[in-house]
């Protein structure tokens, strides 16, 4: 166990460190320090921080389905949808157009494609990673 004096917002705090089974420490006890050494006011034990969840795969009839999933770059509302399925368009043209913030925000076709599939309407809210279209 190993003790360290941790200032933060210039108020002066005596922590010690355990070292668990894991690579992460575990904080054992807190105490602000005064200007005399005090006995530990208070106690807390924070266990290490759980892994992320592992991401969920996105449903797909085919497996090359998932790199033709447009995904939204940001959260926001949907203002316009110029895609639909079986509509081809260029590299650059306008998608569809997702209002963030007070601002328009155009989805464009990363390549020559034909939309397979469209996910959302007009008005709808997204949020950042939900599906947008499928291309093809």
């Amino acid at each position: 166990m190993r003790i360290f004096r941790i200032t933060v917002n210039g108020k002066a705090f005596e922590v010690e460190v355990e070292q668990a089974t894991g690579t992460q420490p575990v904080v054992q006890s807190v105490s602000q320090v005064a200007a005399t050494p005090a006995p530990v006011a208070q106690r807390s034990v924070v266990a290490p921080a759980s892994p992320p969840a592992a991401p969920r795969p996105v449903p797909s009839a085919r497996a090359s389905d998932a790199s033709n999933l447009m995904k939204s770059p940001l959260p926001g509302k949907i203002l316009k949808v110029f895609a639909a399925p079986g509509k081809a368009f260029k590299r650059g043209d306008t998608l569809l157009t997702i209002e963030a913030m007070k601002m328009e925000n155009e989805i464009l076709a990363p390549r020559d494609c034909v939309v397979g599939e469209v996910h959302v309407e007009v008005n709808q809210s997204v949020k950042t990673g939900e599906p947008l279209l499928r291309i093809e």
